[in-house]
């Protein structure tokens, strides 16, 4: 559903712009007609307060950790290989999450320990075309690794940064999905990687409803407020899953882009975190229902619940990664990966093959 793009709506009337909000408990601004397109709105009273219990001391701690760290090259190197497969597994989900492949069971924890050279469309229930597998693949983990270059090039978020990760991430994206009038579906060339919108995509849901987003008209105005409203907001400093609910939401609301749109929006989470030194959390597949109604919890108004939900999955791999800080700078530099295989200093052992003893 987030990649609304995917789903464009050809000839479909535009969005009435505002109404439909309302006060509820805890000051939240009930919008009561989620599926109309409205212009952004900053960050909402109180978001100074969102940290998840315990999120400050885990966050603390693990700037401790890294700097002790980074005196120790083997114990850096030790967490840099935990890192990348933690930007190997965000690279492989944030694909499936919008049904661009279904990678079959096990494959992704083999691919998350080993890299994806070995990737092949057999590894997908669609059987992907090898070569577009490996490519899309490949462009959202150098999408990730450029958004990454750019935080540590120490440069403001701008439009160029974003247009920039889309063009690479719909690089091996040949084709978009239209709906006509009739609900027909229809193959679109996809011709605006890197650009904005030139067509509205506004999605018809299961249940009828179509779910409008920024005319194309208005995409540019939007994305001169989007790129101020931020800049404002990491002046004062929020909370950082409430800034990466921020620009999650309010991007995809927005869905400046043809397609791709869900993509990138989870990059510009994950540039919230980065920005702050934390690793980013992963949004996995499997945990896409509860992503999904916490998003739709946004659209209604009520942000605090997708900030909640992005702070939990953020705070579990918080806590891992200062658990496994510790156990390096102890002098463990040992680790079992998720497919079987053992991870010892920067050397990777592979799971052992069946022999077929009983």
């Amino acid at each position: 559903m987030y990649e609304r793009g995917a789903r464009t709506a050809v000839g479909v009337p535009r969005a009435r712009r505002g109404g439909g909000r309302r006060k509820g408990r805890n000051s939240i601004a009930y919008n009561s007609r989620p599926w109309e397109w409205n212009p952004l709105t900053e960050m909402p009273d109180g978001a100074e307060g969102w940290a998840m219990p315990g999120q400050l001391e885990q966050e603390e701690l693990w700037n401790r950790n890294r700097r002790a760290i980074r005196d120790d090259p083997a114990k850096e190197r030790f967490m840099a290989g935990w890192l990348r497969e933690r930007v190997r597994a965000f690279a492989i989900e944030t694909g499936q999450i919008e049904g661009l492949y279904t990678l079959r069971r096990g494959v992704t924890e083999q691919l998350v320990a080993e890299g994806f050279a070995g990737v092949a469309g057999a590894h997908t229930v669609e059987l992907v075309e090898d070569r577009t597998i490996r490519g899309l693949l490949d462009d959202q983990e150098g999408a990730y690794d450029m958004m990454f270059e750019d935080v540590a090039s120490g440069r403001p978020l701008s439009q160029h940064m974003i247009r920039s990760w889309h063009q690479l991430l719909t690089r091996h994206q040949e084709t978009v999905t239209g709906l006509t009038l009739t609900g027909k579906r229809v193959a679109v060339r996809f011709r605006t990687r890197g650009r904005w919108k030139d067509r509205p995509n506004n999605p018809r849901r299961a249940d009828g409803h179509v779910h409008f987003h920024c005319p194309p008209e208005q995409v540019q105005v939007e994305m001169d407020r989007f790129i101020a409203l931020w800049d404002e907001i990491r002046r004062r400093g929020y909370p950082v899953n409430a800034q990466a609910a921020w620009l999650h939401h309010r991007f995809v609301r927005t869905h400046p882009f043809q397609d791709g749109n869900g993509r990138v929006s989870r990059l510009l989470m994950a540039w919230a975190y980065i920005e702050r030194g934390f690793p980013p959390p992963v949004i996995t597949a499997q945990g896409k229902p509860a992503y999904i109604a916490a998003l739709e919890r946004a659209d209604t108004g009520n942000l605090k619940a997708f900030s909640d939900h992005i702070g939990v999955i953020a705070l579990v791999s918080l806590m891992d990664a200062n658990q496994l800080a510790e156990d390096a700078l102890s002098g463990r530099l040992e680790r079992p990966n998720g497919n079987g295989g053992r991870t010892v200093g920067d050397a990777y052992y592979p799971p052992p093959k069946d022999s077929g003893a009983s």
